[in-house]
């Protein structure tokens, strides 16, 4: 082979690869996560799993808000998946009303905000499928409380 036709070769197979292994579609999935009243779950994490290893999550805001990312904050997510979403770490430490000096019977507990079922994606109910496309989508999740 000539020079010119093994860099046209190696265009050829970089751009065949390019499609059919590495050049996957990524979109920004945003939203809110809030009780069926209407309120914000304000603590916790979304995460999503889809087949054959996908993982994505995102922190909750204040407001309940999360952006979803694949490995960093400011990832984008892969797109044409469907994942089983879970909300984890949503909940707050007991407040141990104690006079000065007094010691706890028991360490504090963690008093979870949703209901269990939320915290496993096969067992939650919420499904986020992410459309082959690189606009922007919005998901909202509704949780209820245990």
């Amino acid at each position: 082979m000539t020079t010119n036709s093994n860099i046209k070769f190696f265009l050829f197979a970089l751009l065949l690869c390019c499609f059919t292994v590495g050049c996957e579609v990524r979109t920004q999935v945003k939203g809110k996560v809030t009780f069926p009243d209407g309120s914000p779950l304000t603590v916790g994490e979304v995460r999503g799993y889809a087949e054959p290893a996908f993982y994505i999550r995102s922190e909750l805001g204040a407001d309940g808000t999360f952006e979803l990312y694949e490995v960093k904050p400011g990832d984008k997510v892969p797109a044409g998946k469907t994942y089983e979403i879970s909300i984890v770490n949503a909940s707050e430490r007991e407040i141990l009303n104690l006079a000065p000096g007094e010691v706890p019977a028991a360490p504090p507990l963690d008093i979870p905000l949703v209901d269990s079922k939320f915290t496993n994606g096969m067992t939650s109910g919420l499904k986020l499928e992410v459309p082959k496309s690189s606009k922007p989508i919005e998901f909202n999740f509704e949780v209820t409380k245990p």
